[in-house]
Parts: C-alpha cells; structure tokens; sequence
C-alpha cells in the first residue's frame, strides 16, 4: 500500500494541468473621479525559503519569503488586504498537529497586526474593511485584532470557513472567524468582465476597488483591482501566485508545495493563466502576498505625518 501511494504522489507530481496562454479581451475604461490611493505593506515576519517551492523548477536559488497585511487608506476609511496575524500565533501553532509546528514553527516570529498598525499611526478600531483574499490561516489571524471591520470576502470561502470547527483544516483555522461571523460580507461576483475575467465586482461603487475570481488555491480565492486617481493600478492576487515566476512565466507553485496548499490544481491554474495575461498587457502591478520582488510599487508602510494614531 505504501508504494501504490508513494506512486500515486510521483506521479501527480509530473500531472500539474498546462497553464495556457490568452489575451486580454475587455479593459475597463476607469472612472473619472476615482480618489488617489496608495497602498503599503506590514511585514509580520520574513523567512528564507528555497526558490523551487514558491515556483515550480529545480534549483532557483533562495527567497526571501515574507508574511504581509497590505493598508490603502480610502475616503471611506481604512482598508486592509488580508491580515495575517494576530497575538495568537503561538498558541494556534502549539494547537495544530505536530508536523504544522514542525514545519511552520517560524511563524511564532510573527508580529501581531495591531503592534504593526500602532506604528504607522492607525488604530486597529478604526480599520473600516477587510478585504481578503482567501481564509487560510495566514491571512486571517489578525481578524481578532479589528473589532469594528467589516470582513468582505467570497461567498464560497466564507460559507465554507462559517461550517468548520477544525483547529486546523485545509490550511484554515476556523477560530479565527469566531468574533467576525456577524460582519462578513460575501462577495457577489455579479458584475461585467473585465481585463479577461468573466465576472467582476465593484466594492465600494466607486471603481477603486474591483475583485475577480481566481480560485484554486482555495475554493473561493479572490484578487483586487485597486485603482486609483492618479491611474496607477494594482491587482493584489493573495497566494494565486507565492512568487513572481508564478505569474510571470507562468508556473504553478513548486511540486510537494502546490500538493500540500492548492486546493484545486485545474483551477489554480486557470487562474494563473488568467494573471498572466494581466501581467503581459502592463494591465496593472500584480503584487502578491509572499514576494516582496512583486511590491515595486507598494513600499512599507511609514506613519503619517502626525503620530497620532487615527
């Protein structure tokens, strides 16, 4: 039985679906009015990681892997993309089964979002949404931090998270959700293609922020198109893509770590397929959640000019 299996992994191994090429076919015309935006990153910690995990290939040398929050301040508020952790880090990892702490262990380094917020003069009280774009568990644990924050996300990650009960399942830790169910709002995928994608929403009715499907790595992940007024453009596409080369050339991530994260290989890499053509018609910035090679137009965040947090 156990080298049936260890056959069967080999061999999916070397099965990954073709990521085909397509062209952009609907752009959208931006609005007019559109407020100035400019996002930045919180670093909660940094690692280093072999190249061949974050993109399929053999010996690409190291990376430096990094676990971020992304912060847009909007007319309407403060806006977070993802929010990765918390205080909790420790005690969700001496939880999770032996073989998450052994191999995730570092993330006990993390610093919690609220300390990360502090800094840049922004209280966690006065985040007005979160935007994320999916649920696994580095991208959630600072949820318990926001009291006020209405959490928008897809409507097939959300119902899915709502019904475990799992310390650790599928790459989430449902617990998270605990103290944010009743401000969830599900995505409604009920607007016009664009930029190559079939379906679309508009998160504020304003243009600057738009999400698009791009499941795979999760039933119900999500990118964003941020745009802003001075026509700069980002799409922040969460672990679609861990690096550059994921979008860029395209690759699915490496083989054992595409196994171990992507909850559907077909679709992940659809959606790649679907990034790429946004990176080779200069469409937008693609900035992904892991790479800080991806964030040239996104610096870390600094205070604002007053010091006190707002």
């Amino acid at each position: 039985m156990r080298r049936i299996a260890l056959a069967t992994l080999l061999g999916c191994i070397g099965c990954f679906p073709a990521i085909r090429e397509r062209p952009i076919d609907v752009r959208p015309a931006l609005g007019a009015n559109l407020p100035m935006l400019a996002p930045c990153a919180l670093v909660h910690f940094s690692d280093q990681e072999d190249l061949s995990n974050g993109a399929r290939g053999w010996f690409r040398g190291p990376w430096t892997i990094q676990y971020s929050t992304f912060l847009i301040r909007h007319p309407r508020g403060v806006i977070l993309i993802d929010a990765a952790f918390g205080d909790t880090a420790a005690a969700d990892l001496d939880a999770a089964p032996f073989y998450v702490r052994l191999a995730l262990g570092h993330a006990r380094a993390a610093r919690p979002l609220a300390a990360l917020l502090a800094e840049v003069g922004v209280k966690p009280e006065d985040v007005t949404d979160v935007v994320l774009t999916h649920d696994h568990w580095d991208h959630t644990g600072g949820l318990t931090q926001l009291p006020n924050a209405r959490v928008i996300m897809s409507g097939a990650d959300a119902d899915w998270i709502l019904a475990q009960h799992d310390q650790l399942i599928g790459g989430a830790m449902p617990h998270h959700f605990d103290s944010v169910r009743t401000r969830i709002d599900r995505i409604s995928f009920s607007g016009p293609p664009t930029d190559g994608f079939e379906h679309s929403a508009d998160l504020f009715g304003d243009g600057s922020f738009v999400a698009v499907p791009t499941p795979g790595h999760t039933r119900g992940a999500t990118s964003y198109f941020v745009n802003s007024g001075d026509g700069k453009r980002w799409l922040f596409i969460g672990d679609a893509a861990w690096t550059q080369e994921g979008f860029a050339e395209p690759v699915t991530k490496g083989r054992i770590a595409a196994l171990a994260s992507d909850w559907d290989w077909q679709q992940t890499s659809d959606s790649l397929s679907l990034l790429h053509a946004v990176y080779a018609g200069h469409a937008a910035s693609i900035v992904t959640a892991h790479d800080a090679r991806t964030w040239a137009d996104v610096p870390l965040c600094k205070p604002l000019a007053s010091s006190t947090p707002r």
